[in-house]
């Protein structure tokens, strides 16, 4: 006997035997002969005793029509047939309607969700395909009741649901200073340590794309003019080499000769070693302005996730003081403010300058000269943003100013909404570390439901209480949400779970890669 129903969305609720018997009559009534109510509780009661105690809604629909076709009454099982496929297709209307919006290119909030994609491309096209079918899965076989109704209903909104499947994680922050040292495996080949600027500008631009088509959130580099500054002075060495072999004499002392700043000047009246030093100076400023320039130029151009969507990148820097880190820093800036192509003003990289007093607070400090040129910038193109180290939230005990390695212990946040620094788990870094997911509350719509109340006092009570179930719900989402992420294995992340992920180098392949 049936007790329990599997609907299509995969709840489970009590057997209703006068559905089938409404479901029947329905059919009936469009026919000659009409309703027959005596043959109705037979039929209903034939599948009620029949059936297996627990059955899906399309099971059952079929026992219907296997005994609408034993009955006299055959015209009627023609009719449920016919019923059923129209409620079929209905179901699958919607679906319709939104593909043909996409194919036909169709500018709406489909093809707008992603400002950084291009959903008109053929690419982009499958990936609007399979998000919006992939999304119906989400909420039918993976939210739970209470988050599936918050949705719904407009409460809640949960990012990137498309992704949901995937157990993919949003956002990480690169230890850049591991790629270009050691090179990575992406999966499908590897990649050899970096040995100067240019490379060092690309294999950046390399791990940032990589980690985006296995993540559905953002890519930053938390310190970017540290990471990259030891590949300006090899560019510096090979330029003294190329100069050695032109002259055919040696200047091995210039290799590690210290220079206070790199920057242009002519060479007429300098003689000898200062003037290959600055030639040499000279040049490797060219070559670190073209490797910024390609930096942010393959930002915006390298596509990730199927070929049609550039990836929401974002570097911060600012607070390295040696030569080589605010070589990085000028180029970089300078870079940004004449713009890519025709003068255009680069989308991403989303650039963050890490303000720090005694590093660029003053006139009298170091970097303070690099502040007033992100001033400039940003005046023009909106990059960079600021963010203040002195702030008490953002300070770390572990920071010295005569470290070397100080950047660890800064903090560094993405382009969109990510600050994450804290040491409830492991080290108090940003590096490698990001968001797993997040949702979105809707409080303009718990705000408008309490305008119905004249007291303030009571309305204000309600505002606070309802937020407060909304938040419950959104935070067992979150929660829920984070226990099915953590069943991914580390194989299914090739580059973040091996060499970006907090602790991930000591994960196996086939080892959860969250734990």
């Amino acid at each position: 006997m049936i007790q329990t129903v599997i609907k299509r969305d995969g709840r489970i609720v009590g057997f209703n035997k006068e559905k089938i018997c409404a479901a029947i009559r329905r059919a009936m009534l469009q026919t000659e002969k009409g309703e027959d109510e005596s043959l109705i509780c037979k039929i209903a009661d034939r599948i009620e005793v029949a059936g297996k105690e627990k059955m899906t809604v399309e099971s059952i629909q079929d026992c219907v029509e296997v005994e609408l076709m034993k009955s006299p009454r055959k015209e009627v099982a023609q009719r449920y047939i016919a019923y059923r496929n129209q409620r079929n297709v209905a179901r699958k209307a919607k679906t319709k309607d939104i593909f043909l919006e996409i194919i036909e290119a169709k500018s709406n909030d489909i093809t707008r969700e992603n400002a950084n994609m291009n959903a008109d491309t053929p690419a982009g096209m499958m990936m609007k395909f399979a998000s919006e079918s992939t999304k119906p899965f989400v909420d039918d076989f993976l939210l739970t009741e209470e988050a599936r109704t918050a949705v719904n209903q407009g409460y809640l909104h949960i990012h990137d649901k498309d992704y949901y499947p995937t157990k993919s994680l949003t956002c990480v922050q690169h230890p850049l200073d591991k790629i270009l040292k050691y090179g990575f495996s992406a999966g499908h080949g590897e990649s050899r340590p970096a040995k100067r600027i240019e490379t060092a500008s690309i294999l950046g631009c390399i791990s940032m794309e990589t980690a985006q088509n296995e993540m559905h959130g953002g890519q930053a580099i938390p310190a970017f003019d540290f990471y990259l500054a030891p590949y300006v002075r090899n560019s510096y060495i090979e330029e003294v080499k190329v100069i050695e072999d032109a002259l055919a004499q040696d200047f091995h002392e210039l290799y590690n000769a210290h220079i206070d700043d790199y920057l242009y000047r002519e060479l007429s009246g300098l003689e000898g070693a200062e003037r290959v030093r600055q030639h040499a100076i000279n040049r490797t400023v060219s070559r670190v302005h073209q490797a910024m320039e390609a930096f942010i130029h393959n930002m915006n151009t390298i596509h990730s996730r199927g070929g049609n969507q550039v990836v929401f990148s974002s570097i911060n820097y600012g607070t390295d003081t040696s030569a080589e880190g605010r070589c990085i820093i000028r180029e970089i800036l300078k870079s940004t403010y004449q713009g890519v192509g025709n003068g255009s003003t680069a989308i991403f990289p989303i650039q963050i300058w890490k303000k720090k007093r005694g590093i660029s607070y003053l006139p009298e400090d170091r970097n303070y000269d690099l502040y007033e040129l992100a001033c400039k910038v940003s005046a023009r193109r909106f990059f960079p943003n600021f963010l203040n180290l002195d702030a008490t939230f953002n300070q770390h005990e572990k920071w010295r100013a005569d470290d070397p390695e100080r950047y660890k212990y800064e903090v560094a946040t993405m382009g969109c909404r990510t600050r994450v620094f804290e040491n409830r788990f492991g080290e108090k870094t940003s590096i490698g570390r990001g968001n797993l997911s997040f949702s979105t509350i809707n409080i303009v719509r718990i705000a408008i439901e309490c305008m119905g109340y004249l007291d303030q006092e009571e309305r204000i009570a309600h505002f606070y209480h309802r937020l407060d179930e909304i938040m419950d719900i959104a935070a067992r989402q979150l929660n829920s949400r984070f226990e099915f992420q953590k069943t991914a294995k580390a194989k299914q992340f090739p580059l973040l779970m091996s060499a970006l992920w907090i602790g991930s180098e000591n994960l196996r392949p086939d080892r959860k890669s969250v734990v």
